[in-house]
């Protein structure tokens, strides 16, 4: 970089050169005006040369001026270079570390109702955990929730016995599921059909299809990524719904390669265990990371939000509700069930930390009410309530 002097010095250089010029050019003139107005002074000829080189000196003196101002931008930008290298140099390797104080997950923040939640978004369902990590109880979750409102098929290969209640529709063998993934995409097409013709006329019925371990179908199945390409885009406008399951959450995986803008657009990701904190730090959230940790099961991550996974889902006898044996149901004279006499109650322990919306509720009461216990009784256990406005509304819901 240049000096400071160096450049001044030129500054006033320039300076000068402009003071030499007026100089000149009014001794020019002094002497041509003295030659025309004193006839004694010096001859005509002499004053005009003199007048001439005067106005010479002018000439080479502007030219020079020119010159300087020109060299003077170059210095000044040459200086300007040299000083942001040496700016840039200075803080190359010097970086400024901010620590953010992490804040905490707000229970206001955590998602209770992770099937309402995922029902509010109008998405498919993309479930994405490890071995143990809850991937089939929470399937199971979703499977209980939806019965009734929701046509129920599952395309699972490793299916055993009592693994789906009797509501769902298995296909288990490679062969039938591609069958199927060809009948569900004429379905689709005749679904497009009808709501097109009829507009907003058009309620369809719903269904909701799970694929199990979406790699292990797509190995023996040609036409998945086609299904899922078709359903996903398309499906939910005419009811069809997807819960597609898979220990990783690259596109491949959902037999969606090369597409992985549909998975996310489309679906619903749900990380659940071990693979939500792994996604926690993708996201370089503390926060979520240390909410995570800080149960060993029952918590997960839907579209990076917190969720609570409840922990009891009442699908069959072996993991319903710990209801205390009370007598024989069958069709016999006087029996409880059939006759509507209220049997003796025994007290109801509702699994550790559950967390029951009110549709699993009334679940809950039916199964209750079925095993005898009075109206009363349903109300108090499940919700905690034994009397006013809010206990008669209930009540009448329950009727």
């Amino acid at each position: 970089m240049f000096n400071n002097t160096f450049i001044q010095d030129l500054i006033n250089y320039r300076n000068n050169s402009k003071l030499v010029t007026v100089i000149s050019f009014i001794s020019c003139g002094l002497c041509l005006l003295s030659a025309i107005t004193i006839p004694n002074g010096l001859t005509k000829v002499s004053v005009t040369v003199l007048g001439l080189l005067t106005s010479f000196i002018g000439i080479v003196v502007s030219r020079l001026d020119n010159n300087l101002n020109v060299r003077l931008e170059d210095l000044q930008l040459t200086s300007r270079a040299t000083s942001k290298e040496m700016l840039a140099g200075y803080f190359k390797d010097n970086s400024i570390e901010v620590t953010v104080p992490v804040l905490p997950i707000q229970e206001t923040d955590v998602i209770t109702d992770i099937v309402g939640y995922w029902k509010s978004q109008e998405k498919h369902l993309a479930l994405v955990g490890g071995t143990g990590d809850g991937k089939s109880h929470t399937v199971k979750l979703f499977i209980n929730a939806l019965q009734g409102e929701y046509s129920i098929t599952a395309y699972d290969v490793d299916f055993a016995k009592d693994d789906y209640p009797d509501c769902v529709d298995i296909k288990y063998t490679y062969e039938d599921i591609e069958d199927a993934f060809t009948n569900d995409m004429e379905e689709l097409e005749n679904r497009i059909g009808e709501r097109r013709e009829l507009g907003k006329k058009y309620v369809p019925d719903k269904k909701f299809i799970v694929g199990e371990e979406m790699p292990a179908l797509a190995e023996e199945c040609d036409s998945l990524g086609a299904w899922m390409r078709k359903l996903s885009k398309r499906g939910r406008k005419v009811g069809l719904f997807i819960g597609a399951i898979a220990q990783n959450d690259t596109a491949e995986n959902f037999a969606l390669k090369g597409d992985a803008s549909i998975l996310k657009a489309n679906f619903c990701l749900l990380y659940l265990g071990n693979k939500a904190k792994v996604r926690a730090k993708q996201l370089r959230n503390d926060a979520l990371l240390e909410w995570l940790n800080g149960a060993s099961k029952g918590r997960g991550l839907i579209d990076d939000k917190p969720v609570i996974i409840p922990a009891s889902h009442l699908l069959n006898p072996s993991n319903a509700l710990p209801i205390a044996d009370i007598k024989d149901n069958t069709e016999t004279p006087g029996s409880i069930a059939r006759s509507g006499a209220e049997g003796e109650e025994v007290d109801f322990i509702p699994p550790p930390n559950a967390d029951y919306n009110d549709e699993m509720k009334l679940t809950m009461a039916r199964i209750l009410k079925q095993e005898g216990y009075s109206k009363t009784k349903i109300i108090s256990l499940l919700w905690q309530v034994t009397g006013g406005a809010k206990f008669t509304e209930i009540s009448k819901l329950l009727d």
